[in-house]
């Protein structure tokens, strides 16, 4: 995930806190993140030209971007530095009608449309009204033009603000072969008691390609900062020669990249390398597992598995009663692995 995503990923989790500590904070709007109070709070019979017009500028300059995340229902003012910060909230009348005026003008706020917005509702308790984060990744398929009220504009996210593209601006950032995107997957395997306190634990490493373009020079980093405890073992299966080149040192650190014919077409994906996690207790310390991957076309993406003794204590304990009792069938073993893991990402085997 890129950082618009982070963002709302956090909206999402938190709700009205995450609105409240975006006023307390007075956070100022940046190159990922707008607020925006609407124009008719919502009150009107549709969503307001004001508001539709905004929709398709954020389109056009998030989507052409990196990415980024409206907040609606929250006014700006300049701060000390004389960025715009978020100062005062207000709620948008019966949000999930807002949110679906939203969904139903998107198509046609660019051309060509951005397929992948999103829209979240954060309803006040006990009231119809409440925020809307509306989630803009950075599209596959820009440039992304506006399309409302006769004006036809190309947008970028410079800072906190959109700017108009010039032409030959947009040339040079577009005029290029279709980029791949490639990130980290999990595929799982079901949990399996080995005796009466081990556990193990397998999960493939994945790379996937969902960019236009196709990947190539794919490369992988495994960094294991601590397992769980003394007695618990980590091990990497060997990678296919066929594929990779690579090696795990120091018992801390698995590193491959691709043969120079291997290449990864968009939306599909390969996995690097397995890991095998022998989880016996007492568990003392933190799991943590940091990684990054990549290819030789589009920038490296970072990710962590990480969880604390106690959760993987509980999750430990809980494994071996259900085991003892007859409820651990395949779908607890899968969560089971997920859950130490503490990963969303994945396909199950």
């Amino acid at each position: 995930m890129g950082r618009a995503e982070d963002i709302f990923e956090k909206i999402i989790k938190d709700g009205e806190i995450a609105i409240n500590e975006f006023i307390l904070a007075r956070k100022s709007e940046e190159l990922f993140l707008e607020f925006k109070r609407s124009a008719d709070n919502g009150s009107g019979s549709k969503l307001s030209n004001t508001d539709r017009e905004h929709l398709a500028k954020s389109i056009s300059g998030f989507g052409n971007s990196e990415g980024g995340v409206i907040v609606w229902g929250i006014d700006c003012s300049k701060g000390k530095d004389h960025a715009d910060v978020a100062h005062t909230k207000y709620p948008i009348q019966n949000v999930k009608r807002f949110v679906s005026w939203l969904e139903g003008v998107v198509s046609g706020c660019t051309v060509p449309p951005h397929t992948k917005v999103q829209h979240h509702y954060i309803a006040l308790e006990n009231k119809d009204d409440g925020f809307v984060a509306t989630l803009i990744p950075k599209s596959d398929h820009a440039p992304h033009q506006i399309a409302v009220h006769g004006k036809f504009q190309y947008y970028i996210r410079a800072g906190s603000n959109f700017e108009r593209v010039p032409h030959a601006v947009l040339a040079g950032m577009f005029g290029r072969r279709p980029q791949p995107h490639v990130f980290h997957n999990f595929i799982i395997g079901p949990a399996e008691s080995i005796n009466e306190k081990e556990i193990k634990i397998q999960v493939g490493f994945m790379i996937r390609n969902q960019g236009p373009g196709i990947a190539s020079d794919l490369f992988m980093n495994v960094m294991v900062i601590s397992t769980p405890g003394d007695n618990c073992k980590l091990f990497f299966a060997p990678t296919d020669p066929n594929n990779w080149m690579g090696q795990f040192a120091f018992e801390r650190q698995m590193s491959v990249i691709s043969k120079p014919d291997v290449r990864l077409a968009p939306e599909s994906f390969i996995q690097p390398f397995v890991m095998n996690l022998f989880l016996a207790p007492p568990f003392s310390k933190k799991l943590t597992i940091d990684g990054i991957c990549g290819c030789g076309q589009s920038p490296s993406h970072k990710f962590r598995l990480e969880n604390d003794s106690s959760t993987i204590d509980k999750l430990y304990n809980d494994f071996f009663d259900k085991s003892k009792k007859g409820l651990l069938d395949m779908d607890k073993r899968h969560d089971f692995v997920s859950n130490v893991l503490n990963i969303k990402n994945l396909n199950v085997i």
